[in-house]
């Protein structure tokens, strides 16, 4: 019996170690076992938080664009400094920057593509006077003094109205909420409003003023209009602001001379006009915040985008040199950018602005600070911002990309 006992502790002895080392094996595995569960946390974490950050940017249209450029077996990622990519037609038309790349509009048609040339879509118009307008979602054209007004996307026309009465102006916000102003037999004219499903929402016959620009507000809530009545053989401008729970609206304001040629609805909900004595900027209660005045200088281009910033380039009449001007919607001047030469074109993207002139272009910081100067291509007569860091440059024979860094 000892000798059996002893037998049993000898095999004890001898299996022991092989236990220990299968526990650390297990050990290992599970820690191993956790790091990856950690990582794929992690990355799932990261990649909630990265679709959080471009929503916007995650819909069909944008697959579909990802989808062609990859069976076409073009990719614009691939540009690099002063790059040129000349586009295969004629250049004559309407161009605007619509997500990567361009849309344009001319007489004939309207073509959408990316910023390597890939072509998404050409849609017949038959305008004689073609108009344009780009947001985030959608391309909107139409027949300016015509009826015809298409909306669509990368590949599909969406929406395809003919009106009873001719178009004079029109606009789109970013969430796809549009006005139109067409004329009328029996009113003024009229402002028809639709949302992003296409569908009517809310509509203004005009009997006593007449408007000449309209947009709808950042809360799909609420439209802002310039117009102008008679009184006493004087015209009268005025800004007026629409509820679409309302028929009459919520507040108007009368200015002394000029009507406002452009309203624009910006993202802090102040509204801001372009008048040819200067720009006004209004609260969504009514309330002025800031006017400036152009006073003797010509005013030779202008930005107004739906951000805090807005910019005029004015020269005297004697030299026809710019000065272009920065300034927030509060009021503040934030610069006085001298290019030393007539502007030809400008436009903004966050904190940049672009200038172009007959010689050259020129990107700078709001503040003034000059960020890069490139040579004007081909007499070109258009400059767009395509991203913070690129820019397109038109001309009658190509559109040009460029870097600004």
């Amino acid at each position: 019996m000892p000798d059996e006992i002893n037998n049993d502790e000898s095999q004890l002895e001898v299996y022991q170690p092989e236990q220990t080392e299968n526990s650390k094996a297990e050990k290992i595995k599970t820690k191993i076992r956790f790091t990856r569960f950690l990582l794929l946390l992690f990355a799932a974490v990261f990649a909630l938080i990265l679709l959080f950050v471009n929503r916007d940017k995650l819909n069909l249209d944008n697959f579909r664009r990802l989808a062609a450029k990859i069976d076409i077996g073009i990719s614009s990622s691939g540009s690099t400094d002063n790059t040129v990519i000349n586009y295969d037609y004629n250049s004559d038309g309407i161009v605007s920057v619509y997500k990567d790349g361009i849309a344009r509009v001319t007489p004939e048609n309207l073509v959408i593509m990316d910023n390597a040339g890939t072509q998404f879509q050409s849609v017949q118009t038959g305008f004689n006077n073609p108009a344009l307008v780009t947001t985030d979602k959608y391309v909107m054209a139409y027949d300016r003094g015509g009826r015809h007004l298409i909306v669509t996307n990368s590949f599909t026309v969406v929406f395809d109205v003919t009106f009873d009465d001719n178009i004079i102006s029109a606009a789109m916000n970013d969430d796809g909420y549009f006005a139109v102003i067409t004329e009328s037999e029996a009113y003024k004219n009229k402002l028809v409003v639709y949302n992003s499903s296409f569908n009517e929402i809310y509509r203004i016959n005009s009997m006593s003023r007449y408007i000449i620009s309209a947009d709808v507000c950042k809360d799909n809530k609420h439209v802002a209009v310039s117009s102008y009545y008679v009184k006493d053989d004087s015209i009268i401008p005025q800004l007026n602001y629409y509820s679409f729970t309302e028929e009459e609206s919520l507040w108007n304001i009368d200015f002394e001379d000029q009507i406002a040629v452009l309203v624009r609805c910006n993202d802090d909900s102040t509204i801001s006009a372009l008048f040819e004595w200067g720009i006004c900027v209004v609260d969504s209660k009514g309330n002025e915040k800031y006017r400036y005045e152009f006073e003797n200088k010509i005013l030779q281009e202008y930005c107004i985008p739906a951000t805090k910033y807005n910019a005029a380039a004015l020269s005297d009449s004697h030299s026809g040199n710019s000065v272009v001007t920065v300034f927030e919607n509060s009021g503040k001047k934030v610069s006085d950018i001298e290019v030393g030469a007539a502007a030809v074109s400008i436009d903004m993207f966050d904190d940049r602005i672009a200038i172009l002139t007959r010689d050259n272009i020129y990107v700078y910081s709001v503040s003034g600070n000059l960020i890069c100067q490139r040579e004007n291509v081909n007499d070109a007569y258009s400059v767009l911002f395509t991203d913070k860091n690129a820019f397109l440059v038109v001309s009658d024979s190509d559109i040009v990309y460029n870097l600004t860094d």
